[in-house]
């Protein structure tokens, strides 16, 4: 665990009594041009309901950057999920390691160019390279089934 997780960690407990108290919103942080949605379940309890509205609040904010000028390409905007740690469990096991249970882990998903070879090689270069002095490690990439 980096000590970026520990101390995130350690303020959890803090943050969920906070929020129970006195719910999500702070007017303090309001201000124009946010252009941020925020669809939760506050016991924690996954919800499709919960992705779909999240989808629904995404699409509502095209305008807002999700969609580039020429109208096809976008910018990444999109929803954030709980991971599916078995899954990925599962994952990190097929690379040869074993996943510990005492780490948070991160999935992220990068969108390499798609025939040129060296460039995907230099982005992944670039990506791990972050990862790696962040203190954290890389158990592998996979291709995502469409």
């Amino acid at each position: 665990m980096t000590n970026y997780d520990a101390d995130w960690a350690a303020n959890e407990e803090a943050r969920r009594a906070y929020i129970a108290e006195h719910g999500l919103y702070k007017a303090e942080d309001e201000h124009s041009s946010c252009g941020v949605g925020l669809v939760v379940s506050l016991d924690g309890t996954p919800s499709r309901k919960v992705v779909e509205n999240g989808i629904e609040a995404l699409k509502a904010i095209w305008h807002r950057g999700a969609v580039d000028a020429d109208g096809k390409t976008g910018d990444g905007a999109g929803i954030h999920v709980q991971i599916p740690v078995e899954f990925f469990y599962d994952k990190i096991r097929r690379t040869g390691h074993e996943p510990r249970m005492d780490q948070l882990i991160a999935v992220g998903q990068v969108f390499l160019p798609r025939t040129d070879f060296a460039a995907q090689e230099r982005s992944r270069t670039i990506v791990e390279t972050e990862v790696l002095r962040m203190g954290y490690s890389i158990y592998g990439w996979r291709h995502v089934p469409v």
